[in-house]
């Protein structure tokens, strides 16, 4: 899109402090930035990563996020999520004794970057990464996985194109009306 998504102008503020806030408000004890520069103020108690494996997508951005983590799990969430709230982060956590990845399934897709990974995990994710993968859906069957079904799909909405947005505020517009 010609910035990092994280960057992009969002309802007048970053992108990525839509997930920010999400995670604050969920009561996070810290959020992680993996990769990218600090550009979103430091006063949000943000704690910024370099990425071990830049430009080699979710996989190796995880494995650095899992490798400074400084409890036994940690919520994922991509930076380009327009309607993640506390409250999703909240029931997603509900699940967090059941298995090593708790993923919630939005529109029948597994949302592997808005997922709660144990840090236990990291071995069989740095496993498939030396082994030459890049995908986070190629690990799955190699962890004792939970799925949860039944929340709101629009939480789970990202902004993968500039036309995304645009359908996303028309959408909020006609809400309004």
């Amino acid at each position: 899109m010609g910035t990092p998504k994280g960057e992009i102008n969002f309802l007048g503020r970053p992108l990525i402090e839509r997930s920010i806030d999400a995670l604050n408000e969920a009561g996070a004890s810290e959020v992680l930035i993996v990769g990218g520069k600090p550009f979103v103020e430091e006063s949000k108690g943000l704690r910024f990563v370099e990425d071990v494996h830049p430009g080699e997508g979710p996989l190796g951005g995880l494995i650095t996020g899992l490798q400074n983590a400084r409890m036994s799990q940690a919520m994922v969430l991509s930076n380009d999520l327009m309607s993640i709230d506390g409250s999703t982060i909240r029931k997603i956590l509900e699940y967090s004794p059941m298995a090593d990845l708790t993923i919630p399934i939005a529109s029948e897709v597994p949302q592997v970057l808005t997922a709660l990974w144990k840090v236990s995990c990291l071995k069989i994710l740095e496993s498939a990464f030396k082994s030459g993968s890049r995908s986070l859906k190629s690990i799955l069957n190699d962890l004792d996985v939970a799925e949860i079904s039944g929340l709101d799909s629009a939480k789970f909405v990202n902004a993968n194109t500039q036309s995304d947005i645009i359908e996303y505020i028309e959408d909020l517009e006609e809400a309004i009306e």
